[in-house]
């Protein structure tokens, strides 16, 4: 295989639940996936992870006061992340017989640990991001040029820092010759992206995983509810979802972000779990209702399409691998679902009884893998000097280019993103 058409992406999401990592070959606008392998986030790495989020939350995302008052801290956790990423990759090249020389580059995402896009900051507060992750050190560790910081370009540009899905789910429909399609990406948040005629656009739709998932560790200290067992056992609250839908995703101005008009970005630091503590309200009814949250904004989101609803919907990420949550986002399409009375409106023109809701894994590309080769295509774009992000996708002045570049046995000691807090004085 030659060595000028293999990129490997990187992902760990949110969720914190594993590493996972694909080898894409890119010809033209073939995409054809090679290999992948996934390694679980061992349990106290996550913790820590969740715990330096809850410091950033509580210090405006001020890393560089954070770290000077835990550097240790700090150090000794990115350095067992960027080993256990490595770890993952280099197995990955084992397990199938791949020299890493044949691989052009890594793109990698990091661990994202705040983010304060300009549609939340305004005028008065500077926009930031911050991403965890040294990419020299796994360059290093790979023997692989990295990728690494994306988002930073974007903000500097005046972006919102994401979704980055969308111009690979345009790579995608470009394959597979589709004119008119939605893809939905189910992480921990939730984002859309809509290709119609060869033009894309998208936004974060807001929590996804977050909630069911909060939820099931903190009451049952699962990790996720596997095959919607505990949400089969519930009902819908219809004041819980009107609560959750008011007063759960309110940005850092307290403004209810569901209802700004895209481009818009969103992070887990401001989900508002207090609906959901509610003792009046049985554990499977709160499951079952955020489930249905989860696909419910989801639909709503579709109401910032400049066109009609299409029939293709193609979905991705973990989230989508709970039934009730298909099911829902489904049913909420086919005009077979309870919506909220002040919503009726809004659902009754989105809706599409044509609707096709089908897994990226039908059109031949793994939809658990489909965040890691995003960032797959990143590497490829900023490689061959290509703009990832757009004025369409993520609010930026102008097309911009993203990431930078680590070569093996260089000397970038940069751990964190570009354009975390106090990148500029405004």
């Amino acid at each position: 295989m030659s060595n000028q058409n293999l990129y490997a992406g990187i992902m760990t999401g949110n969720s914190l639940d594993a590493v996972d990592i694909v080898l894409t070959s890119f010809a033209g606008d073939s995409i054809k996936d090679i290999c992948s392998h996934s390694s679980p986030i061992p349990l106290d790495i996550a913790e820590d992870f969740r715990s330096l989020k809850q410091t950033l939350a509580n210090n405006s995302g001020d890393i560089n006061s954070v770290y000077q008052k835990q550097p240790d801290f700090f150090n000794n956790l990115h350095n067992r992340y960027i080993h256990l990423v490595a770890q993952t990759y280099n197995e990955m090249l084992k397990q199938n017989h791949i020299d890493s020389h044949t691989v052009t580059a890594i793109g990698f995402h990091g661990q994202t640990c705040f983010h304060l896009p300009p549609s939340i900051a305004g005028k008065k507060c500077e926009a930031n991001t911050l991403q965890i992750g040294n990419g020299q050190m796994l360059s290093n560790l790979t023997n692989t040029p990295v990728v690494f910081d994306f988002r930073s370009d974007d903000i500097i540009n005046g972006g919102e820092g994401a979704p980055f899905a969308p111009i690979h789910n345009q790579h995608l429909a470009q394959a597979l010759k589709i004119k008119s399609a939605i893809f939905c990406n189910g992480g921990n948040t939730g984002n859309i992206a809509s290709v119609h005629n060869n033009q894309v656009i998208g936004w974060d739709c807001g929590p996804f995983n977050h909630f069911v998932d909060m939820l099931i560790r903190t009451e049952k200290n699962e990790a996720y509810d596997f095959n919607g067992q505990y949400g089969k056992k519930g009902k819908i609250n219809p004041t819980l979802l009107n609560n959750l839908f008011n007063n759960s995703v309110l940005n850092a101005k307290k403004q209810n972000f569901l209802l700004q008009t895209p481009p818009k970005s969103a992070d887990p630091a401001w989900y508002n779990f207090a609906p959901l503590k509610d003792d009046s309200i049985s554990f499977n009814d709160k499951v079952r209702t955020a489930e249905f949250f989860s696909a419910y904004i989801m639909a709503f989101s579709l109401k910032y399409l400049p066109h009609k609803v299409p029939e293709n919907f193609i979905v991705f990420g973990g989230g989508w691998n709970n039934p009730i949550i298909f099911d829902d986002f489904k049913n909420i399409l086919h005009q077979k679902s309870f919506v909220l009375p002040q919503h009726q409106e809004i659902f009754s023109k989105i809706a599409n009884l044509k609707a096709k809701i089908l897994w990226a894994d039908d059109y031949g590309f793994s939809a658990q893998y489909m965040e890691a080769r995003v960032f797959a295509d990143m590497a490829r774009c900023k490689l061959n000097n290509l703009p990832y992000s757009t004025p369409q996708t993520t609010g930026c002045k102008t097309p911009t280019i993203c990431g930078i570049i680590a070569y093996p046995n260089q000397n970038n000691n940069i751990l964190w993103s570009r354009a975390a807090k106090g990148w500029c004085k405004i």
